[in-house]
């Protein structure tokens, strides 16, 4: 097994034992799996956790195309990432971005499938598609919509990008939203504000604001977030609690800067600290840590969500025939889900 989510299983020892799990692999594994497969076949030991060095890491040139249509027409523009946040794996590999030509043979594949109706382009920073820095490439990036949008009809959507590099170049963000709002009325990204103080992100995630300074990161996300909304983008975004040395003041921060987005459409989801990257030696923080601050910020989060959950509901079945039915009965769902929190509160 591997993916993403592989270094879970560290932690859940009793469920691999259950499953008769052999071998987890961490990383990329196109330079290894066929090695560890063939140990297998042959009788040999295989480790039970397998981490990629970063001598194993494939080359651009020997990352194979997709030969089946992919989930949710996801497509990969490229692998990791330069901005080097302390709380991520993702920083740890080298940054890669595929040629156009590979990323338009594997749109192509999912389009004549018949199988996928949209397309989901995935980077960590999809706004630096083809760059060699933190400064958007405005041309490959237009190249790329224009072509991804001229082949799906169901849609585009990006998995993640970074609010400095939407802050930095509104006009470009601007044109690239024209370009996708031609065939649909919003689109959807995940984003990291992850906290609203200062002080954690000088410390554990500094290049996040690049090319702004992190002294400047509450700013970034106020103005990455309002040119999202004004472009029709919904934004999921994630907040980290816990993370090593928070103080209280540093979670007040980012609370006013949850205040300061109640007008911008998006979802914010709080998240406990996990130790991954180069943070991975710090303690999980975990539910019986949390203070009244961290309870009063989860439920600022659930109250946004509340604020925006119709025009949410109304955007994301207004093309739908079935989207009448479909959104009351979602509404109905979320209005017995606010008197339950409120209950709570």
């Amino acid at each position: 097994m591997g993916g993403p989510g592989a270094w879970q299983f560290r932690y859940r020892p009793q469920f691999v034992e259950e499953h008769a799990i052999d071998c987890i692999i961490g990383g990329e594994d196109e330079n290894v799996i066929g090695k560890i497969f063939r140990d297998a076949l042959e009788g040999k030991e295989i480790p039970k956790h397998y981490e990629v060095s970063p001598s194993e890491v494939p080359a651009l040139e020997e990352i194979p195309d997709i030969i089946y249509p992919s989930i949710n027409g996801l497509v990969e523009l490229g692998r990791g990432c330069c901005r080097g946040c302390e709380f991520c794996n993702v920083t740890l590999r080298q940054l890669r971005w595929y040629p156009l030509e590979k990323i338009q043979r594997e749109i192509n594949l999912n389009v004549t499938s018949g199988k996928v109706s949209g397309c989901c382009l995935h980077a960590e920073d999809v706004m630096l598609y083809g760059s060699k820095n933190t400064s958007p490439d405005a041309e490959k990036l237009l190249r790329l919509h224009k072509f991804a949008v001229k082949k799906n009809e169901g849609g585009i959507s990006w998995s993640h990008c970074s609010l400095a590099a939407v802050a930095s170049n509104p006009k470009l963000f601007s044109k690239i939203a024209e370009i996708i709002l031609q065939k649909q009325t919003w689109w959807g990204t995940e984003i990291g504000i992850e906290t609203g103080s200062s002080e954690i992100a000088k410390r554990i995630m500094p290049a996040m604001a690049h090319p702004f300074k992190a002294e400047e990161w509450s700013q970034v996300v106020r103005t990455g977030m309002g040119v999202m909304h004004d472009n029709m983008m919904v934004p999921a975004c994630t907040l980290i609690a816990g993370v090593p040395e928070e103080k209280q003041e540093d979670i007040i921060k980012t609370m006013e800067i949850v205040d300061d987005l109640k007008d911008v459409r998006s979802l914010i989801v709080p998240l406990f600290f996990v130790p991954l990257g180069r943070l991975n030696s710090e303690d999980w923080f975990k539910r019986a840590e949390m203070n009244e601050l961290h309870k009063q910020l989860l439920f600022q989060c659930v109250e946004h969500y509340f604020h925006w959950v119709d025009n949410l509901l109304e955007l994301s079945f207004m093309d739908k025939w079935s989207g009448r039915f479909l959104r009351e009965f979602y509404k109905g769902f979320a209005g017995i889900a606010k008197r339950k929190v409120r209950q709570i509160e």
